[in-house]
C-alpha cells in the first residue's frame, strides 16, 4: 500500500471493526475506500460523532447513482477523492490535514 511508506497504517475490509477500533483506538486519521452506500453514510457519522476532528477521507469511484450518497457523505468526510485520483495530490492533501 502507497501510504504505508510514509504513515502507520492500519488496515480493514470491514466496517464493524472499523467502528470498535475506533472507539478504542486512537487513529490521526481514517480513509474509508469504498463504494457509496448506507452502511458507509452511518459510519462515517458514528466516526465523526465520536471524533469531530478526525480527517475522514472516501475514495471510489463516483458514478450517477452514487450523487444522493455523496451529498450524505460530504456532511462527515474531509475528503473525498473520485477514482482515479492522483496520489500527489492526494499526499498533498493528506499532508495538510495532519498538520
Amino acid at each position: 500500500m502507497y501510504l504505508q511508506n510514509d504513515y502507520n497504517v492500519t488496515t480493514t475490509t470491514n466496517l464493524d471493526v472499523l467502528r470498535v477500533m475506533a472507539k478504542y483506538i486512537t487513529f490521526d486519521m481514517i480513509i474509508i475506500d469504498a463504494e457509496p452506500s448506507k452502511a458507509i453514510e452511518s459510519t462515517c457519522k458514528e466516526l465523526r460523532e465520536q471524533d469531530p476532528n478526525i480527517p475522514i477521507i472516501l475514495t471510489y469511484v463516483y458514478e450517477n447513482n452514487s450523487k444522493a450518497y455523496d451529498s450524505n457523505l460530504r456532511k462527515y468526510a474531509s475528503s473525498i477523492f473520485y477514482k482515479p485520483f492522483d496520489l500527489a495530490e492526494v499526499t498533498k492533501e493528506l499532508s495538510g490535514l495532519l498538520v
